[in-house]
């Protein structure tokens, strides 16, 4: 099954425990993970979505304790912490100022807040013995306060027990590093705080071109009385390349205004849920199926060796003169020239994009100057409490991990989402 669109749909609930098979893997020390007899072979499918082992019966058992030399394939599904019985201690990657950090305040108890800065000569006053107590490292802030992967590979070898990194972005493509990649450090993300700003921008973007609102703003400033015709997004087609969060936020929105949801995803079975959506399924290696059919594409990737340029030249040349392209995922998982070709001879209706190969856009892009594009600097989902609400879901995170429960949104290192 190709590897180009990431399934990220919701799993169903814990069913009944089989007997189960022991298998004993390299997770720093003596962890022992118990899987289900009949759900051994979907182990691997599975490793990739947020807290399988609950809804495939798996089990864990053992303390872990100090760094694995050998990397655990399945230590980004959950994290065992080896931390002090009585604190939990995590070093902050972000600039001191930024708001959001109001809200450690609310940080349960028995967790220790070692360092905060985004700058390596802010954690030069830190023991041997502070570093060695790091369990966990939080990487948020933006704009002056954002922290660099540069920083966190600075202070990698100085974190020996380091078990768990959390990200406060959905798309870690900027994060990952071989050693990283390699270790038994799982790895988190902000997976689902952004999906619906995302969505309302996607769907913003089909309303801006249904109505043609470019027209009526012309007409406004000419001072001019002229009809026309508008579109009605009902019963239009709505073509989601990546049905994760933000492509089932996208998708929830969409049936609000009555339109018809198309999917391009690896699993083509639908839930009874989904079943009663009407929602449709396009598998994964008929991506130009889907684009030829939909009225507006909205595209939510991550940018990862599987997605590059997956929107293709042939994918856009397949898509309908009238149909509108809207990437509100990474700009790397789009053939931006042919796109922009496309554009320019009028090959498709327009385009409404937040995200670029290159960031930030450069001067000389044609996009920049093209009447059919609605462009937007990467701030789709960049609302007034998005940082905020990234703390928040980022504290529910830390109260699983110091009562050693499952994490949710574990990152598939190995995937890049």
């Amino acid at each position: 099954m190709p590897t180009c669109c990431p399934d990220q749909s919701q799993t169903p609930g814990r069913t009944a425990l089989e007997p189960t098979q022991v298998l004993r893997l390299p997770w720093r020390g003596s962890a022992v993970i118990r899987l289900c007899k009949s759900q051994k072979t979907k182990a691997s499918e599975t490793s990739r979505r947020d807290l399988h082992l609950l809804g495939l019966g798996l089990s864990i058992a053992g303390s872990p304790a100090g760094r694995s030399a050998q990397a655990s394939s399945r230590s980004r599904l959950a994290v065992q912490q080896a931390a002090s019985a009585n604190m939990t201690n995590i070093l902050i990657a972000s600039g001191k100022g930024a708001p959001e950090l109001e809200l450690l305040k609310q940080l349960p108890s028995g967790v220790n807040i070692v360092a905060i800065g985004n700058q390596s000569e802010e954690f030069s006053d830190l023991t041997e013995e502070q570093w060695k107590s790091i369990d966990a490292v939080l990487k948020c802030g933006i704009g002056p306060h954002t922290s660099s992967k540069a920083l966190l590979q600075e202070l990698w070898p100085k974190m020996p027990n380091l078990k768990w990194i959390h990200s406060c972005t959905a798309g870690v493509e900027a994060l990952l590093w071989p050693e990283l990649i390699e270790s038994d450090v799982a790895v988190t993300n902000a997976r689902g705080a952004f999906s619906h700003s995302l969505a309302e921008w996607a769907i913003t973007a089909c309303s801006w071109f249904a109505k043609d609102l470019p027209r009526m703003r012309r007409n406004q400033k000419a001072h001019s009385w002229e009809s026309y015709e508008v579109e009605e997004l009902r019963n239009k087609t709505l073509g989601i390349v990546g049905y994760g969060d933000i492509g089932r936020a996208t998708a929830s929105i969409g049936r609000a205004f009555r339109m018809k949801v198309v999917a391009l995803r690896r699993r083509v079975q639908l839930s009874d849920d989904e079943r009663k959506d009407g929602l449709q399924v396009i598998p994964a290696d008929h991506l130009n199926d889907l684009m030829s059919t939909s009225d507006y594409i909205v595209a939510a990737l991550p940018h990862t060796d599987g997605t590059d340029k997956l929107i293709s030249q042939s994918a856009i040349q397949a898509m309908k003169k009238t149909g509108v392209f809207i990437n509100v995922g990474r700009g790397g998982t789009v053939d931006e020239p042919a796109l922009i070709e496309a554009l320019q001879k009028g090959s498709i209706r327009g385009a409404g994009l937040d995200v670029f190969a290159t960031e930030p856009l450069p001067e000389e892009s044609p996009l920049w100057d093209l009447d059919n594009v609605l462009l937007s600097p990467h701030t789709a989902d960049r609302t007034t409490t998005f940082q905020f609400e990234a703390i928040e879901q980022w504290l529910q995170q830390v109260q699983k991990f110091v009562n050693k429960q499952y994490l949710a949104n574990v990152v598939d290192k190995t995937q890049g989402y």
